[in-house]
């Protein structure tokens, strides 16, 4: 017997109960996060150097980083058409480790880690921890992406910082909605003043949903309770616009407003030139357009409505309901494996109706906010945070919003794409069941798959991408069909020129700067329809050029700006001078459909 005349044999298994009874909570606790970091881990390995195009943007933040790390400055010394902040981040990391494809790898994977991480955070403030981990698992697939658009190495670094700033701002101020603690407040509003320093439309949707979650809480409160709200307001809006009234004031003490946004930020010759056409492209605002959209919303709200009367059919026991579902799972799957292209060119009828999904969304909430009579619950306030700062952000991209995985056609949609699972998770498994465990779990099933089809389709798409291009700055991959066109224009740079030489590339290519070790002469960097836009500047261009014993051009029209070839549609005159001041020595052409045709050049005129 022990002192208070309890059996010691009676107490052992009732504290070795306890034991096991918390070992059980700690291990639920860490399933569901270590699941969706093992599913991160293993798309990481599978994915390794493929990231990135070396056809398209892919290089253009390596040489304006190298630029900045060797002691220019961007919209000063050099055109920069994004925000300060990716650029500082990845021109830091080449300062202090090296001016290779590995350090911007090594930053990618940070900003891919942290998106991630940061997505099952902020589903968690609405969601349980089944419907968090497949959010962030989803956000992964964005984030490892092996195309243009991706966040290890985007066409971007201003990219991956707006997504990884954005999170950060909602996260921190779905913790104030919370807690009640400032200090959280104060983090939002300078995180989501770092979104200011990023791109416009990730600009504009925090601006919208800061300003709408603060704005509620003002009006929706009364005396004491509204001037704290007020202040709220102040300081998460007023570290926002500290944070960016230095950052572009230190900027504006070296070039002018009117330079900083028309020949940089929003660069006018450029967008006229065919920029423009790739945002209309995406955004055409026609009726046609909106009607399509609203057609595939009202699609998805059916098949939304499916799930629920299957959820109630399985919630009464119906063992042909349970059949249905995993049968239709279990054909999802096998389609997968064996047509991955058919499920691809199909998912958009599970994403194309976001950018109005998340209006409606966003409205229903401020509905049921002006009917909460000042009580507004947390999760409602969290919920509006991130439905409203999706629905602006999908907007850029309402009539082309494709997040899923695309390599050879890379959307921009992807990169909203941690924000649209949350969104997915929290529709699926809390709005629309309203407490209905079963309908919850037939709806995180279906999330189950997107998931599970994302993820296939990023696997695939590496597996793909299987010749290595490499050179003095590093490696990269690229398909069979273009990776030897590549491997071969580095090689000729490599034997006719020397490490730091100016090099021509054009009218993108930029990644190949890096991989050869070679300088970019021209101001502008990339060449793209608009950068070198008028006489004068083809002739600057042209003059920095004074150096440059070989060059690259690529034959490929640029449909998407709505232009033909470099030289001959656009920048006549630079392709004039390579005509007469060069020789073209060779034409690299694949061996395949879909290779790049590339014309070597060699100065033939001292």
């Amino acid at each position: 017997m022990s002192i208070d005349g309890t059996s010691t044999a009676l107490r052992a298994p009732a504290a070795g109960a306890r034991t096991r009874s918390r070992a059980a909570e700690i291990a639920r606790a860490v399933a569901w996060p270590a699941a969706a970091a093992l599913a991160f881990a293993v798309l990481v390995a599978v994915t390794w150097s493929t990231w990135g195009d070396l056809a398209h943007d892919t290089g253009y933040d390596f040489v304006a980083a190298q630029r900045v790390a060797d002691g220019q400055l961007a919209y000063q010394d050099f055109a920069y058409i994004y925000g300060p902040l990716g650029l500082a981040v990845l021109a830091g990391a080449f300062n202090y480790l090296s001016i290779s494809i590995d350090t911007a790898i090594a930053v990618g994977l940070v900003m891919a880690t942290a998106a991630t991480v940061l997505t099952y955070a902020l589903a968690r403030q609405l969601t349980g921890q089944p419907g968090a981990a497949l959010a962030a698992t989803l956000a992964g697939t964005a984030a490892l992406g092996t195309g243009n658009i991706g966040l290890v190495i985007p066409h971007s670094a201003s990219a991956s910082m707006a997504v990884v700033a954005s999170l950060a701002a909602l996260l921190a101020a779905a913790y104030y909605s919370r807690s009640g603690n400032r200090a959280h407040l104060l983090l939002s509003g300078l995180a989501a003043g770092m979104v200011l320093l990023t791109r416009p439309e990730f600009v504009a949707a925090i601006a919208v949903a800061l300003g709408a979650w603060l704005g509620g809480r003002i009006l929706l409160a009364g005396g004491a309770a509204r001037r704290r709200a007020f202040v709220d307001a102040a300081i998460c809006g007023g570290a926002a616009l500290a944070v960016a009234a230095v950052a572009y004031g230190l900027i504006l003490t070296k070039v002018s407003l009117d330079s900083l946004l028309h020949e940089n930020l929003f660069p006018r010759d450029q967008l006229d030139a065919g920029g423009n056409a790739v945002l209309r492209g995406s955004a055409p605002m026609t009726a046609g357009s909106f009607a399509e959209l609203a057609g595939r919303l009202l699609l998805y709200a059916a098949g939304a409505a499916a799930l629920l009367v299957l959820a109630s059919f399985i919630r009464r026991g119906s063992r042909a309901a349970m059949m249905a579902a995993g049968g239709a799972a279990g054909l999802a799957l096998i389609t997968l494996a064996l047509r991955p292209e058919f499920v691809r060119g199909h998912l958009d009828l599970a994403y194309a109706w976001i950018p109005a999904g998340a209006a409606v969304a966003a409205l229903a909430l401020v509905w049921r906010a002006r009917r909460s009579r000042g009580a507004w619950a947390a999760g409602d306030q969290i919920a509006l945070l991130c439905v409203s700062f999706l629905a602006v952000l999908a907007a850029k991209t309402y009539a082309a919003f494709e997040p899923q995985p695309n390599p050879s056609f890379a959307q921009f949609a992807s990169y909203a794409l941690p924000f649209a699972a949350v969104f997915l998770v929290w529709l699926h498994a809390e709005a629309l069941p309203r407490g209905d465990r079963t309908a919850a779990a037939v709806g995180l099933g279906w999330v189950a798959v997107l998931v599970v089809a994302g993820w296939v389709l990023v696997a695939h798409d590496a597996r793909d991408e299987s010749f290595r291009v490499s050179g003095p700055g590093g490696s990269m991959t690229a398909s069979a069909t273009q990776g030897p066109a590549y491997q071969q224009a580095i090689d000729r740079i490599l034997a006719a020129s020397r490490p730091g030489d100016p090099i021509l590339l054009a009218p993108q290519m930029s990644a190949l700067y890096t991989l050869t070790d070679r300088l970019d002469p021209v101001s502008d960097i990339s060449l793209l329809p608009g950068m070198v836009g008028t006489a004068a500047k083809e002739r600057a261009a042209i003059a920095a050029m004074h150096d440059v014993r070989i060059a690259v051009t690529d034959r490929r029209p640029l449909t998407e700006y709505g232009r033909g070839a470099f030289g001959t549609d656009f920048n006549r005159r630079v392709g004039a001078w390579l005509r007469s001041d060069f020789r073209r020595v060779t034409t690299i052409r694949g061996a395949m459909d879909g290779a790049p045709t590339l014309d070597v050049w060699q100065r033939s005129k001292p």
